[in-house]
């Protein structure tokens, strides 16, 4: 191997193949050599990228063995590469166009833009563009490395989701973006190593970046992510049988002119304004059947690091049966005097709750979820009355609370914001109504999925991303929303907007709001990385 100099991109080619015998029909390896004769080149075989993670990354050795799909080890291991060696890392299906002498000494890591054609699983997603991992240079021990091996780490629990996610181009757009040192990367539009589109035509793209102009390789997508599957026949055939089965069992349902006839748009969508570093707050808790969690939940209340002064706490009770009204007025009495506020008002969600060890099944989503809406808009309306800036939902079975987590959520400078609700730190999403639209489904694949009236997909529905699924973001915007704690501004309930209890767009309460916010305007805001704990049941 050829020493690396410390001040700048080393002249090193690295590519990587299962064995020492790439498929020409894939790229060009010799491309590589032929324009850089004063370039090592080396070749890196399975055996050998597993020989380099024993030796040189032994922490990270079993995360790199435990990838189910070798591109996840292949995109682990080019970034490893490139933290300890430095040079310039192409994927086997590129072809090598010009010299890379320009690159040798360049002290940032330089990357391009994926094409802009490519760039919609980015926007969705919130980012403005998509970085390309095929084809990088960087100088050795570059820090910029270590995060982005630290995203990789962060997304390791939800391996078997995205490639994208878990390991490749939205994961290091991420981590670029994030970046605090931006002087110290060389970001470019495509035209450097990734001029072609997966279909083969030139980018409409305009050059930019201090590499923009030069051609140095391309990309020939032989294992592109971005084919699309053709619907076939029998498929569409079947999506318009179960669409036609599901509008004749769905009735009522809600139409956008309809949900939104009472919803001031203008109001809604008005731009935040300034009301100070400690705006009022009211904390909205629906309380039924919660007696064992309600006190849990208030000392969480208790630990958040924002005046007390400036909080109104308001329980809606209504139809339990284990005490928990007693317990309200117990801690009404107890501590009314140190917030703002504190009262109870009655919130009847008007239905029977299911058995609880059954009411996830969903024959009972449509009757369950159609009264909490209910119990929601009570709360709601009482609360109304109260002179403050943002409500803070919060369900009665939410037991941690991050001490900063107002200021967190007010950070995000969005009306509707929604932090992360796992059953113990670092695990899976558990409130799953919280939910980024990452695809299209079929017809039929979606009606598959419409049972009792309602849209029900698994709990992972790969057009679906929860907010585990987005750690390696910031801030995401999101279509459904959960309520176990739901920050909203009081902008967006004063302008009309309360929970479907008749389903719009297949979809009730807070699933329902979100989207019905996104529809008419507002987008709301998740923050993967802001999460509370919810009791376990």
């Amino acid at each position: 191997m050829a020493v690396a100099t410390p001040t700048g991109v080393p002249r090193i080619i690295h590519q990587t193949w299962k064995d020492a015998h790439p498929p020409t029909a894939k790229g060009d390896p010799e491309s590589w050599r032929r324009l850089n004769p004063g370039w090592e080149y080396r070749l890196w075989t399975d055996e050998d990228l597993l020989a380099f993670m024993t030796r040189e990354w032994p922490e990270l050795l079993d995360m790199y063995l435990a990838y189910a799909r070798p591109v996840q080890r292949a995109d682990l291991a080019r970034y490893c590469l490139l933290r300890r060696f430095g040079g310039v890392y192409a994927d086997i299906d590129t072809r090598c166009l010009s010299p890379l002498e320009p690159l040798a000494g360049d002290p940032r890591v330089v990357l391009c833009e994926e094409p802009p054609e490519h760039f919609e699983p980015a926007l969705a997603r919130g980012l403005g563009r998509m970085f390309f991992n095929g084809t990088m240079a960087s100088p050795p021990g570059h820090a910029f490395w270590d995060d982005v091996i630290a995203l990789c780490r962060t997304m390791f629990p939800r391996r078997d989701g995205d490639v994208l996610e878990t390991t490749g181009p939205l994961l290091l757009t991420a981590a670029v973006l994030q970046w605090p040192a931006q002087d110290r990367l060389s970001l470019n539009s495509c035209h450097c190593f990734a001029r072609l589109t997966a279909a083969g035509s030139d980018s409409s793209a305009v050059p930019s970046g201090c590499y923009g102009d030069t051609v140095f390789s391309e990309h020939l997508w032989q294992g592109s992510w971005y084919k699309r599957r053709r619907e076939l026949i029998h498929t569409r055939t079947l999506g318009r049988a179960r669409r036609a089965l599901h509008q004749f069992t769905a009735r009522p349902t809600l139409s956008f002119a309809e949900a939104s006839r009472a919803i001031d748009v203008d109001l809604l969508t008005r731009p935040l304004h300034d009301v100070g570093s400690r705006p009022r707050i009211a904390i909205l808790i629906p309380a039924r059947d919660a007696a064992g969690c309600l006190r849990a939940n208030f000392s969480a209340i208790r630990g958040l690091d924002y005046p007390l002064d400036r909080i109104t706490v308001i329980y809606g009770v209504g139809e339990s049966t284990d005490g928990t009204e007693d317990i309200v007025a117990d801690l009404l009495r107890e501590h009314r005097t140190r917030f703002a506020g504190m009262r109870s008002v009655a919130a009847s969600s008007g239905t029977r709750a299911p058995p609880h060890d059954r009411r996830w099944l969903p024959k009972f989503q449509r009757r369950r979820r159609a009264g909490i809406a209910r119990a929601r808009n009570a709360l709601m309306r009482e609360a109304l009355a109260e002179p403050v800036d943002w409500f803070l939902w919060l369900d009665a079975d939410v037991v941690g609370l991050p001490s900063d987590l107002i200021q967190r959520l007010l950070e995000a400078e969005s009306k509707i914001v929604v932090p992360d609700c796992v059953l113990e730190p670092g695990g899976p999403s558990y409130d799953l109504n919280a939910f980024l639209e990452v695809g299209t489904p079929t017809v039929a694949t979606y009606y598959r999925h419409c049972r009792y009236g309602l849209f029900q997909p698994p709990a992972r529905y790969w057009e679906r991303r929860h907010l585990d699924d987005l750690r390696y973001l910031h801030r995401t915007p999101l279509h459904g929303v959960g309520g176990t704690a739901l920050f909203v501004h009081g902008d967006v309930h004063r302008a009309g907007l309360g929970f479907p209890e008749i389903p719009y767009r297949d979809l009730l309460e807070t699933e329902a709001f979100g989207i019905l916010a996104r529809d008419c305007g507002l987008v709301p805001m998740g923050l993967p990385r802001v999460t509370v704990i919810h009791a376990r049941a």
